[in-house]
């Protein structure tokens, strides 16, 4: 079974929405037709593209007017996206997730060596 990705947008009121990255193109705005809605004023009605590759996702920024940024760099045309990544439409703060869920990996019992990474 393949890993879902995950798209995390924490809200200006610090609540956190999660949207599952589900087919091979998501579009990112604030309109009513994005598949990723973020509603906030300086996103762009459709600000970027999520696109599902053969190694994992990449953002393509849509000619959006404030920008989307990976780790605080502009994405010129695209970017590939790593596990933990910060995102920002405008100044909408998510996070993309595609590993484990590193909370439910045991710690090693008595004499048991840690896995390697």
């Amino acid at each position: 079974m393949r890993e879902v990705a995950r798209l995390v947008w924490e809200r200006p009121d610090g609540e956190r929405v999660e949207f599952a990255l589900e087919g091979d193109t998501l579009v990112v705005g604030r309109g009513d037709d994005a598949s990723i809605c973020i509603d906030e004023p300086l996103v762009s009605r459709q600000h970027a593209r999520l696109e599902r590759r053969e190694g994992g996702w990449v953002v393509v920024d849509l000619g959006s007017t404030n920008r989307t940024r990976v780790n605080g760099e502009v994405v010129m045309r695209e970017r590939a996206l790593a596990d933990g990544d910060e995102l920002r439409f405008a100044r909408a703060k998510c996070t993309y997730l595609c590993g484990a869920d590193k909370s439910a990996v045991a710690a090693p019992g008595p004499g048991e060596a840690p896995e390697p990474h």
